[in-house]
């Protein structure tokens, strides 16, 4: 596999692409959980994954992690909340990220939710990151 290889899927195909990428390039397991935000348990299991049937493997996990518990006004709430800056909801930052979310969550509604999770809820919810330019900093923005 090189770097240049496209690889296509659903949605959450794209981190495991780039972690297969990073794995077949001789890129040590800890360095790929530090670099795309993996829990050592995932990026094990990826390696694993990787190291017995290659990218197919990987690709063919399917979407993991638990399902979004919160009700639709929940929902709504976050989405409302992502219209205005994270300061203007109580929150240290001038533009949305990943981990605001999930703090924004967990005040709110009193549940905290892996990474992974937060990934799905953030696309389920239809929103996007929207990398800053000349940084590789992202912000969330409703679509």
């Amino acid at each position: 596999m090189s770097a240049n290889d496209i690889i296509h899927g659903p949605p959450w195909t794209d981190r495991r692409a780039r972690a297969a990428r990073m794995l077949a390039s001789g890129i040590s397991m800890e360095l790929v959980s530090q670099k795309l935000g993996l829990s050592r348990f995932t990026a094990r299991r990826y390696q694993t994954l990787f190291a017995s049937g290659g990218v197919a493997a990987l690709m063919a996990l399917g979407d993991v992690g638990r399902r979004r518990g919160l009700a639709p006004e929940a929902q709504e709430r976050i989405i409302l909340a992502i219209k205005t800056t994270p300061r203007r909801q109580g929150l240290a930052g001038r533009s949305w990220t990943h981990d605001l979310v999930r703090d924004f969550i967990e005040r709110e509604f009193g549940i905290r939710y892996s990474a992974s999770h937060i990934n799905r809820l953030i696309r389920d919810l239809g929103l996007r990151p929207q990398i800053a330019s000349g940084t590789t900093t992202s912000r969330l923005t409703p679509r």
